[in-house]
């Protein structure tokens, strides 16, 4: 999180922001990353069962998308329906090797 906070300032400095507005949009982010984990920790906190297999094939979806975009790398080599498939395969082989044990 430190380094989304800095790549954001970074990029609020660059754009002329003072930093007033770069110290209160660096904050507000992370209070609402705290209330992000807050409220999903309280929502999902009983989760079992098919809600639980619903919710984990999201949080990996969305887990891809953060790190397509944010690793420079991720663009170097042409994506491929493959690589796709095999990160989610990853993901699934993960999950279910620790339902295993």
């Amino acid at each position: 999180m430190l380094f989304l906070g800095v790549s954001v300032a970074s990029s609020l400095g660059q754009s002329g922001a003072s930093r007033r507005r770069i110290s209160l949009t660096v904050t507000g982010l992370s209070l609402l990353v705290i209330l992000g984990a807050l409220l999903g920790g309280t929502l999902l906190q009983g989760l079992t069962g098919l809600g639980l297999e619903i919710v984990l094939p999201f949080g990996a979806a969305l887990l891809f998308l953060v790190t397509e975009e944010l690793l420079t790398q991720a663009h170097e080599v042409k994506e491929t329906p493959l690589i796709t498939a095999a990160f989610f395969a990853g993901f699934v082989a993960l999950y279910l090797l620790e339902r295993a044990s």
